[in-house]
């Protein structure tokens, strides 16, 4: 590697900043080594590239842009993932992070970690594929190329783990096959329908599809998080069921008028949430409608149905491009998305904290980075094996 931009003093200052240890004149030291550099300076390459390129690029850079948080926001402090991402910038620092004893981890933290939860991976490309006889295949033990064949459409997958519906002939199917993708806590997964349209799973979620579409509409249905660019076809309009998990929910239904949005319908959020990124939808939710343009969401719940003009579409897709991006944030907002992320549980002790947070960091780092950066920010939390309890 080239000269690098940091140095083993400024290792050990990222490593007493995020111990607690760090003197006043140690820190100003380590902001100042920070704020010298331009994004663009700090060239990483070969295998260190591999373990700190995103940060590089999304952390550093977005983290020095931020605007001024509004009063009572607190944002997860720029210095807390500036010394996370140091820390990842060598091998050998990623190491030295993650082989410290439990003895040593609650001495420089309040995490307990009695089984390894600080070094428990990030979610990956996972996920089932349920086959129109019922059979299963599990897509992250399968090797890229033809994975089977659902009458005359083949399906594949591709190098970089993209599940693809390619028609074998111009046949028309005699009857309609349906397959089911399903993302378990700690999976994702992208998909290519037989039309072209792409759709990106993130974890616990599923999609329902036919393995062609016929006939004067393609229908598909979904449960948890999807983001669909659709292909454009005026004969054979794209919708999309929401399933409401809740007994006697109401479903949403999605008329695509466009190409890009964003559907977000866990069971423990608050309502469904359609965002629109590009183009145009129609959202049906009991008894009403509304056409949604871009940088619109509605948000359905019961009977209502809200629109909501947004500032920032990026923080709902954020998943998608590989962040955490959180704005006015509450600890439970938080905290729900790394659960489903890590696969991990989460606990509270006392009534969770009204404290408010924003902030953007990888997805790509370990559970260890993201406790982390949520310490330095001033969340008290405990690990125990798969379990995080966050103290108020």
């Amino acid at each position: 590697m080239s000269e690098r931009p940091y140095s083993e003093e400024m290792l050990a200052l990222a490593e007493k900043w995020i111990a607690g240890t760090i003197t006043p004149e140690e820190k100003t030291r380590l902001f100042e080594w920070y704020d010298r550099f331009d994004d663009t300076e700090l060239t990483i390459e070969g295998q260190e590239a591999t373990a700190f390129g995103r940060l590089k690029q999304e952390m550093l850079q977005d983290i020095r842009h931020r605007i001024k948080p509004p009063a009572g926001v607190r944002r997860l402090t720029r210095a807390s993932v500036a010394a996370a991402a140091l820390l990842l910038l060598i091998p050998g620092a990623w190491l030295a992070l993650h082989s410290r004893t439990a003895t040593q981890l609650a001495a420089a933290t309040p995490i307990k970690n009695t089984s390894r939860t600080n070094d428990i991976a990030p979610g990956c490309n996972r996920a089932i594929l349920t086959l129109a006889d019922g059979s299963t295949v599990t897509l992250d033990s399968a090797g890229p190329g033809k994975v089977t064949k659902q009458g005359n459409v083949e399906v594949i997958k591709r190098g970089d783990g993209q599940l693809q519906y390619a028609s074998a002939g111009n046949t028309p199917p005699e009857t309609i096959a349906y397959n089911e993708l399903s993302t378990p806590r700690g999976g994702q997964y992208r998909l290519k329908l037989q039309d072209g349209t792409n759709v990106w799973l993130n974890a616990s979620s599923s999609i329902r599809y036919p393995t062609a579409f016929v006939g004067k509409e393609r229908k598909v249905q979904i449960t948890g998080e999807a983001y669909f660019e659709v292909a454009k076809n005026a004969d054979m309009p794209f919708r999309v069921t929401v399933l409401d998990p809740a007994p006697g929910g109401k479903n949403t239904e999605i008329e695509v008028l466009g190409t890009g949005f964003n559907v977000n319908a866990y069971q423990d959020e608050a309502g469904q949430r359609t965002t629109l990124i590009e183009g145009a939808v129609k959202v049906t939710s009991g008894a009403g409608a509304v056409t949604l343009k871009p940088s619109e969401q509605a948000v359905s719940s019961g009977n209502q149905l809200k629109m909501m003009q947004l500032e920032n579409t990026e923080q709902t897709i954020a998943w998608k491009n590989g962040y955490f991006e959180f704005e006015n944030a509450d600890i439970p907002a938080i905290m729900r998305q790394i659960s489903r992320w890590y696969d991990v549980d989460v606990e509270y002790q006392g009534k969770a904290s009204d404290d408010r947070f924003s902030g953007r960091f990888s997805r790509n780092v370990s559970l260890a980075v993201v406790l982390q950066i949520l310490h330095t920010s001033g969340v008290e939390l405990l690990a125990d094996d798969k379990k995080i309890v966050i103290r108020s």
